[in-house]
């Protein structure tokens, strides 16, 4: 009973895991050029989101750009965004089923 138990709470837990991560991270607070606010993550998603493309990821964060894998029309991205909201696409490759 004991094991069924805490195999439906992992399940539970990471049920929630793959919810939590359909948007970006909120924020990543710290003292270098590598962090960021709530505030920059939203205006990166809406960015992103305004040139098409969704199922963001966050690969680095660096001096306000985001660098986001994405996806548009059955393609995957490396995507760009610059602090004043400039989207910029790497060259597309098939997107991976996951």
């Amino acid at each position: 009973m004991r094991l069924t138990v805490f195999s439906l709470l992992t399940i539970g837990a990471l049920g929630a895991a793959q919810v939590a991560n359909a948007a970006l991270p909120q924020a990543h607070p710290g003292p270098t050029v590598n962090d960021y606010t709530a505030a920059q993550s939203d205006r990166a998603e809406v960015a992103a989101k305004g040139a098409g493309y969704g199922a963001f990821q966050i690969t680095m964060v660096q001096a306000g750009n985001f660098f986001l894998k994405s996806d548009k029309d059955g393609q995957s991205y490396i995507l760009t965004v610059t602090p004043n909201g400039k989207v910029y696409p790497s060259s597309p490759s098939p997107a991976v089923a996951g």
